[in-house]
């Protein structure tokens, strides 16, 4: 199954909720990174996993990301993370919100407005597309690997036949 890591602050539940409901309608699997979970590892080692396992990662970038120094922090090291493992990264930036340098260099970002109805619908839209292009991606890799499969069954079997003459 398809997965995503998503990077917010959890002061933004509100909007994150929504956004992880239409990746699990289209079969893809959200993380919605959270300090207090119930795995008993440091937070770096399971954040990593989640990135490392992850398809992509969606950062929600609101005013309460940037406000408090350690979510800030958090945010920057599983952006960069993602990035070093060569991550695709999808940033939604609330309007008026500076974006940190370091993701400004590494990734493009689109800019919504909270209070406008239509820009939050507008980050939904895009929040599905990228679900459904997860999904095709996961479907054409299973249908190779079928393909694959059942190719190299057929070469077994010619080949146990030709073995029994």
């Amino acid at each position: 199954m398809a997965k995503v890591f998503i990077s917010h602050s959890r002061l933004d539940r509100w909007l994150v909720e929504p956004i992880s409901k239409v990746f699990k309608e289209t079969s893809v699997e959200p993380y919605i990174a959270e300090i207090e979970t119930p795995e008993a590892k440091p937070l770096p080692v399971k954040f990593q996993e989640h990135i490392r396992t992850s398809d992509v990662t969606i950062l929600i970038l609101t005013a309460n990301v940037m406000h408090y120094p350690k979510t800030r922090d958090i945010v920057n090291w599983e952006v960069a993370t993602a990035h070093a493992l060569g991550k695709p990264i999808y940033v939604f930036r609330e309007k008026d919100v500076e974006v940190p340098l370091m993701i400004s260099y590494i990734t493009d970002y689109f800019t919504f407005d909270p209070i406008r109805k239509e820009e939050l619908n507008a980050v939904i839209s895009r929040i599905r597309k990228i679900a459904r292009i997860l999904k095709d991606h996961e479907d054409t890799v299973k249908a190779i690997v079928t393909v694959i499969a059942v190719g190299l069954g057929i070469l077994l079997f010619a080949y146990l036949l030709s073995r029994r003459r």
